[in-house]
């Protein structure tokens, strides 16, 4: 038996075919797992088979393993952000690039409240939810006994949820403000734990005079790394990789 995953169980079908030189309608497997897409993406996972290789038919014509969804993107050097990750939702509260066309509304924070109320209720989290007008920001303050599940590992529910909101709020009306959802200072505490892991990575590339990787970050993580080093005249920084495993590197200067 040997197992292959995929986004579903067709595409894992393809995937064991290509692998085994097999056509897939000769294939001998059974589902382990029928995968799922999760709650608005969040959550999903992978359909696995299990292919019986004893029971397999004789090789036909090599068939085209399924693309991937992501491709490598070219290397950023000297502390230059890649597109990828300056394009990414930017955790560090920096004033969104797009111009306001629009002064925001009691009506428009009206609208993000019941969207993120409807969110977290079904996400069946009970949450006291605050929705307000900053400087450069609408804030969506989310409080819940379950705040851990909200923000997820590494920030990703949140971070999705953050995305999915500014999609959906400006899809048919002009730009305001960019929306924010934070969870009991969730944010802010995750930047300073980004710069002072880049801090410390940096002190330690130069002082070894060798270039250092930082673990796989999302792109808002790396972008923070980026731009929290990129006035620092004896490092430089890189994105390189792809999907889960895209990191930054920092290196000395002088390499």
């Amino acid at each position: 038996m040997r197992e292959f995953y995929a986004a579903t169980v067709d595409e894992a079908v393809l995937r064991a075919a290509a692998a085994l030189n097999i056509a897939p309608d000769r294939l001998s497997y059974e589902v382990v797992d029928p995968g799922g897409a999760g709650f608005l993406g969040i959550g999903a996972k992978d359909a696995r088979i299990n292919v019986r290789l004893g029971e397999t038919l004789p090789p036909s014509p090599t068939i085209e393993a399924p693309r991937e969804t992501e491709t490598v993107d070219a290397t950023t050097r000297d502390s230059a952000i890649s597109e990828e990750d300056a394009n990414a939702v930017d955790t560090s509260h920096a004033e969104d690039e797009r111009t306001p066309q629009e002064p925001v509304t009691p009506e428009l924070l009206s609208e993000v409240k019941a969207l993120v109320t409807s969110l977290v209720e079904a996400m069946s989290l009970n949450a006291r939810i605050d929705v307000y007008e900053s400087d450069d920001e609408i804030a969506v303050d989310v409080a819940s006994p379950e705040t851990g599940l909200f923000i997820g590992q590494k920030g990703e529910t949140i971070d999705s949820l953050q995305y999915l909101v500014n999609v959906a709020v400006y899809k048919d009306r002009p730009f305001a403000k960019r929306i924010v959802l934070d969870a009991e200072g969730y944010r802010q505490r995750r930047i300073e734990a980004i710069q002072g892991i880049a801090h410390r990575t940096a002190r330690k590339a130069i002082r070894e005079r060798r270039s250092v990787e930082l673990p796989p970050m999302s792109a808002p993580e790396r972008r923070v790394v980026h731009v929290y080093l990129k006035d620092n005249p004896q490092v430089n920084t890189m994105s390189e990789g792809t999907g889960y495993n895209r990191r930054v590197t920092i290196s000395p200067a002088e390499l």
